[in-house]
């Protein structure tokens, strides 16, 4: 009976779980067309450019719900057999706390296990083509290009350049190579070490320069500026964006600024934050749990289903907070990205074994 009673209460659980998470998908995806509708209207996008935006920009918004969405369905499953007066059937069958959660926990999981594949994959991978197409396809301006884990690429005129690092709000560059080209054909190579924005242009303390003559090659260093004339701002495709890139591009791009002994700090928090954060389903039906399995006679169902989800979100904003300060500098990496994850794994753990001393 015991199996029969969890396939059901599984049954509920994620079919909630899936209908809220539909609903909030929705229900975003309508709020971020219209946001963007001025947008459209001022470019004068046409009718299928904004249908490919807003098909790659589903996964990222599915993403962004899913988590929230699992709390809702799981307790919505429990105020539903707790309305029903189900909970205390299953208490009279001698149905034990840790035995009605299993189900719950599953939905979790497989949650998690979406979530996963959404972060690590899926959500960045159209978010990149997403990205291009608002650039690109919609504003008609910027600098054309792309970010890869082997480094920004982009064109300024007859010029290509390859970045490996992009610091837009200092205004930096680390590892640059322009390739200058006269009627298609290659002038000269400039490579430089670093360069930085003085607010007019980009500027390197030493810069070697390879010009292309012919059958000469003259070859000059020092000091100088970049013939690149657009602000930091500009450049977004050069920018090393964790949101367009996979976990493994987002390792890959690591390892290459470890090989240059650079060490960004902000790139290791993101890594870890997009690790830990795919199992925030998980820890969310943790803590929203042992609210929500609580008896009519008890009392308090929607006061106690309430807190949880307050709960919930309060782990959400942590986990952001921390990242947030993580990147900034002001916590190591691993501790912003996984601290909240552990607090609340443990604060739910503990509101489980105390619940169950209440249940009946």
């Amino acid at each position: 009976m015991t199996d029969i009673l969890s396939k059901y209460i599984f049954r509920r659980a994620a079919l909630m779980s899936g209908a809220a998470w539909a609903s909030l998908t929705l229900l975003v995806f309508v709020s971020v067309f219209l946001g963007n509708l001025s947008q459209f209207a001022e470019y004068d996008a046409p009718g299928s450019v904004i249908a490919m935006f807003m098909w790659y920009s589903l996964p990222r918004i599915a993403h962004w719900v899913l988590p929230f969405s699992v709390c809702i369905g799981v307790v919505s499953a429990q105020a539903t057999f707790s309305r029903h007066v189900e909970t205390i059937a299953m208490q009279a069958c001698s149905v034990s706390f840790w035995r009605l959660s299993v189900p719950y926990i599953a939905v979790s999981l497989i949650a998690a296990l979406i979530m996963g594949a959404l972060s690590f994959t899926v959500y960045p991978m159209a978010q990149r083509q997403a990205e291009k197409i608002e650039k690109i396809s919609i504003k008609k301006k910027g600098v054309p290009g792309s970010f890869s884990a082997n480094g920004g690429k982009f064109r300024v005129g007859g010029d290509i350049y390859h970045i490996t690092m992009l610091d837009i709000s200092s205004g930096a560059m680390r590892n640059i190579t322009c390739y200058r080209t006269i009627s298609g054909r290659l002038s000269s190579i400039i490579r430089a070490g670093n360069a930085s924005w003085d607010g007019t242009a980009w500027k390197t303390d030493r810069m070697e320069v390879m010009h292309l003559s012919g059958t000469a090659l003259d070859v000059s260093a020092g000091p100088g500026v970049l013939p690149l004339a657009q602000p930091p701002a500009e450049l977004v495709f050069a920018r090393p964006r964790t949101d367009i890139l996979t976990l493994r591009e987002l390792f890959e791009y690591r390892a290459r600024l470890k090989e240059d002994h650079i060490r960004s700090v902000n790139l290791d928090t993101q890594i870890h934050g997009r690790i830990s954060f795919a199992a925030a389903p998980f820890i969310m039906t943790l803590l929203v749990l042992p609210f929500g399995l609580r008896f009519p006679r008890a009392g308090g169902i929607a006061r106690g289903i309430s807190i949880g989800i307050i709960l919930g979100l309060s782990y959400w904003a942590v986990h952001s907070a921390m990242t947030s300060a993580g990147m900034a500098g002001y916590v190591p990496p691993a501790l912003a990205a996984w601290s909240s994850g552990i607090l609340a794994l443990a604060a739910g753990s503990y509101l489980m074994v105390m619940r169950r001393s209440t249940y009946g």
